[in-house]
């Protein structure tokens, strides 16, 4: 927690002017239309709110979560102009974010910072409808490389990280999960995962076996 505290103090501030890009590839890949519901995981300081505020519309529902305090007061504070914007601080390992409630929802960087990366993606699909879109940006370390070892290792010290292969969780759950790109990073992953029926397989539950 007082890593993501401090972050959103400083560096996230930084990041959040070099985030355009990736935030207009999720809005165009998830096709937000104007009424919309949608769930921002791991909102950080809240970057992506106003691009699926402008996305959904006045009559479209934004709620955006994190688990830090001070994260989740700067999302707060960017997004107060708008009536039909909610920041909850919560832990999306443990929330319910109520069954059904959402067409979309987005997890830039977020699943593989969280101690229960099953939990927190079983959660996510939970709260979709029936043909609901997640598209997710995150850290993928599966490989075997010296490079992909070194980074597990630094990221396991710095925020935590379980071990846990980000898309191979996602495809526990979902009956879809397509890569963005046709190639994918040896470090990351671009993906869009679809709940194409009301229920999510028992597997997501189960905790996988970390990477060495």
């Amino acid at each position: 927690m007082q890593l993501w505290d401090f972050a959103a103090l400083t560096y996230y501030r930084v990041l959040d002017r070099f985030s355009g890009t990736l935030n207009a590839l999720a809005i165009q890949t998830l096709e937000l239309r104007p009424g919309e519901a949608v769930l921002d995981i791991g909102c950080g300081t809240g970057a992506l709110i106003p691009a699926l505020v402008e996305a959904v519309g006045p009559q479209g529902r934004v709620v955006a979560m994190d688990f830090s305090s001070k994260m989740v007061a700067v999302a707060r504070k960017r997004s107060r102009r708008w009536p039909n914007v909610e920041v909850r601080q919560a832990d999306a390992c443990a929330t319910d974010h109520g069954a059904g409630q959402f067409d979309a929802a987005t997890a830039l960087g977020a699943f593989s910072a969280m101690p229960d990366v099953p939990g927190a993606i079983a959660n996510a699909a939970e709260a979709l409808k029936p043909g609901g879109r997640l598209f997710v940006f995150d850290v993928r370390l599966a490989g075997k490389t010296r490079t992909t070892r070194f980074l597990r290792a630094a990221y396991r010290k710095i925020a935590g990280f379980s071990g846990a292969d980000v898309v191979d969780e996602l495809r526990n759950v979902f009956e879809q999960v397509e890569p963005i790109f046709k190639v994918e990073g040896e470090t990351t992953a671009v993906v869009m995962a679809r709940k194409v029926t009301d229920m999510a397989r028992d597997s997501a539950r189960t905790p996988s076996r970390p990477a060495g």
